[in-house]
């Protein structure tokens, strides 16, 4: 089974938008790791979570305003 992580990035606008990343996109181009500003690895019972749910349990790092 392949790994997943939730990702915290900065969007366009500044502001953090949430994504989840197969661990095959980190190994992507160097650009996209520039706006990744957390990430934590997803078990088998937070893979089933929907974004929402899982911003509520990784919440965007402190600085940035909260996504809603």
């Amino acid at each position: 089974m392949d790994e997943l992580f939730f990702v915290w990035i900065r969007g366009l606008d500044g502001r953090p938008k949430p994504q989840i990343w197969d661990v095959d996109q980190f190994s992507g181009p160097e650009w996209k790791f520039r706006h990744v500003i957390a990430r934590h690895a997803l078990d088998v019972k937070a893979r089933g979570m929907g974004l929402d749910m899982l911003a509520k349990l990784f919440p965007a790092p402190p600085g940035f305003e909260e996504w809603t």
